[in-house]
């Protein structure tokens, strides 16, 4: 199943269609809305938000929503008196209802990311690609009655069985998981697996001690259930910048990385040395160890290469499996040689199965995923590749990759799917500002003062 988002009238941006695919890269003019749409994939994404989304869910009085209700609460009851059930029921119909449910609840979910309401949205909506028959299977479990999903491959099950007492709350909870496989494509009704990684972040890594010692929760954060009548004074941070304070606070060196083998590679080609925290780092704070020394240095001492790459390495090393990255200008601060390095790192977390969604104005990032993605159509000769100093988990398919153009009209942004020409995307706006830069070379080397009369 692919899914669009629909969004319209939402900062400056017009309108855009976006699909996620594994590897998504916003670029274009700044001021045009990238952060703006990063924020809101992010929120899609996480498990941060949906309360917002679904909001007063039990209580909106949807035709739609009715109609499949009294299907599935049948279905609930009877699989209480006979277990091996099964309800096929049309995709559309969960379309229609999380779409009449983004139109009720859009401008509570917007002002829950933004903590604002001044952001404004016209539309957020979902569309798939093609309708089919979503199938319920009920059975007895030891541990209660079981709802598997098949389309899915997830269950649910209630250890307290089905009873007249409880039945409306399960078929509300077999709902809201339809609801959110739809929005987001998660088997988990709730995920803590989607971060998000600001443009600000380094300011955020070295100051975040100070900023949790002034009481970032009561200063900072309000409600996720958006209410005007107790709206706060101050400007609090945007709930993604909070949730990245808390990620790092959540971080542990008990924790057992999975992505060692980048993490090893992050601190020989990037950082030149390692990061540590906590108990590794012997203190309370994060450390780095230059290649060679046998002492360690505060981060604040450190480059800004290091310090810039760092937040990204301490999640990899010290957090939890992940699903999305959500990354604002990964390149920030990077040499053109490591932003070469850094489009290779977004490669291998895509094959390692996080999907990465990241705003770039760099055109070194994207020619060489765009090389990449010609040596997997090409087969990767081993030849070739040796040659390069690549591995098979440093090429990328074409179609696991989407571009989207961002363009300033002023008063507005345009979105635009850029489709790759010749195995390649080309990025204009890039190019026709190093044409510019060209011909003023061009023009500067080339001058001859005027010969007086």
């Amino acid at each position: 199943m692919q899914r669009r988002f629909i969004i319209e009238k939402f900062g400056k941006i017009e309108r855009a269609e976006i699909q996620v695919s594994p590897l998504t890269l916003f670029v274009g003019d700044n001021n045009s809305g990238k952060s703006y749409l990063l924020s809101l994939l992010w929120a899609i994404y996480s498990a941060e938000d949906t309360s917002a989304i679904f909001h007063n869910f039990t209580q909106l009085q949807i035709k739609k929503k009715q109609e499949v209700y009294d299907q599935l609460c049948k279905f609930v009851l009877e699989a209480d008196k006979n277990p091996e059930q099964e309800i096929e029921l049309s995709s559309q119909i969960f379309v229609d209802i999380l779409n009449e449910i983004l139109e009720e609840n859009k401008d509570r979910f917007v002002a829950s990311i933004f903590n604002s309401d001044q952001v404004i949205i016209k539309k957020l909506a979902v569309e798939v690609d093609q309708e089919f028959s979503v199938k319920i299977v009920s059975q007895r479990e030891e541990r209660g009655i079981e709802f598997y999903f098949v389309q899915k491959d997830f269950a649910i099950t209630f250890s307290d069985g089905v009873r007249k007492d409880n039945y409306q709350l399960v078929t509300n909870v077999l709902i809201l998981n339809l609801l959110l496989w739809f929005l987001k494509g998660e088997n988990e009704a709730y995920s803590f697996n989607t971060v998000y990684l600001p443009a600000a972040r380094t300011g955020f890594v070295l100051a975040k001690n100070v900023i949790n010692r002034v009481g970032r929760q009561i200063a900072y954060d309000i409600s996720e259930y958006y209410d005007k009548s107790r709206r706060m004074q101050i400007q609090p941070f945007t709930k993604p910048v909070i949730r990245f304070l808390d990620m790092l606070e959540e971080l542990s060196a008990e924790n057992k990385t999975q992505y060692a083998e980048i993490v090893n590679w992050m601190e020989q080609s990037m950082t030149n040395g390692k990061v540590q925290y906590g108990g590794e780092a012997g203190a309370e704070e994060i450390r780095y160890v230059p290649e060679g020394s046998p002492d360690s240095l505060p981060l604040r001492t450190s480059s800004a290469v290091v310090t810039e790459v760092t937040p990204l390495l301490m999640l990899l090393k010290y957090g939890y499996k992940l699903k999305t990255i959500c990354y604002e200008e990964p390149e920030m601060c990077l040499h053109p040689r490591l932003q070469q390095e850094m489009g290779k790192l977004l490669i291998r977390l895509v094959n390692s199965g996080v999907t990465m969604i990241t705003t770039t104005h760099s055109d070194i990032i994207i020619q060489h995923i765009n090389n990449m993605c010609q040596l997997k159509e090409i087969g990767a000769p081993k030849e070739l590749m040796d040659r390069l100093e690549l591995l098979n988990k440093d090429v990328i398919d074409l179609q696991n990759v989407a571009v989207y153009q961002f363009t300033d009209q002023g008063a507005y942004s345009v979105i635009e799917r850029v489709m790759p020409e010749n195995g390649q995307f080309q990025i204009h706006t890039f190019s026709d500002a190093l044409l510019e830069i060209l011909q003023q070379t061009s023009e500067v080397q080339d001058y001859e003062p005027e010969q007086e009369g």
